[in-house]
């Protein structure tokens, strides 16, 4: 009887010690399992997330930078003084953190109400960049082929308002030297002000309705 019993503890503590090793080898791998299928979800969720902001941003882009171009060219075809033009500016500024604001919010209501912070940095950003080159290429081919002496009379003109047309022909000569040199430039220097604006609305923005 004994006898009997330990066999039986023996076959226990066998047992025992078996299922003990099996699971210690068996958890990291349901462990590392998990956490493939953890990283595999992430991946689809931003791919999904990609594919919901260039499906909501860029026909929303699209139409506004076109119509940023009109409402640009409607004061430099009807030969506007410098103050209604540089207004357009500030007009178009009200208009674009308007739009930023419209387009997280329906991005956010398409993710059942859900965004953070990096989201609504990209659907600014890239509104603006989209914008801004659009606005960026139009003004180029304008004020260099069609009218190149639009921006430096009207520039003049706003000068001689408060006395600063010395100064601001000498920066403009200079300025007109640097882009010779660099043809490009006046398109990547708007680009970079208009990505630098989306970034800043779209933090303030994004920081607020993230939270509500």
């Amino acid at each position: 009887m004994q006898i009997y019993v330990f066999f039986l503890n023996l076959q226990l503590l066998i047992t025992k010690n078996s299922i003990k090793n099996i699971l210690s080898d068996s958890f990291p791998r349901i462990k590392a399992y998990f956490c493939a299928i953890k990283v595999k979800n992430k991946q689809i969720l931003e791919s999904d997330n990609s594919s919901a902001i260039k499906k909501i941003v860029l026909p929303i882009a699209l139409i506004f930078g076109a119509g940023r171009i009109i409402f640009d060219l409607i004061p430099k075809i009807a030969g506007a003084n410098s103050k209604v033009y540089y207004a357009t500016f500030l007009v178009a500024f009200v208009f674009e953190v308007l739009t930023i604001i419209y387009i997280i919010k329906k991005y956010k209501k398409s993710q059942n109400n859900s965004i953070n912070l990096k989201e609504a940095l990209i659907v600014g950003v890239m509104f603006m960049v989209i914008v801004g080159g659009l606005y960026a290429i139009q003004s180029y081919l304008y004020d260099v082929y069609i009218d190149p002496e639009f921006q430096r009379e009207t520039a003049l003109e706003w000068a001689n308002l408060y006395g600063k047309s010395g100064d601001v022909e000498k920066m403009m000569n200079e300025g007109d030297r640097i882009q010779e040199t660099s043809s490009i430039f006046s398109i990547i220097s708007s680009i970079l002000k208009f990505s630098l604006l989306g970034i800043l609305v779209s933090f303030i923005v994004g920081t607020i309705v993230r939270n509500r």
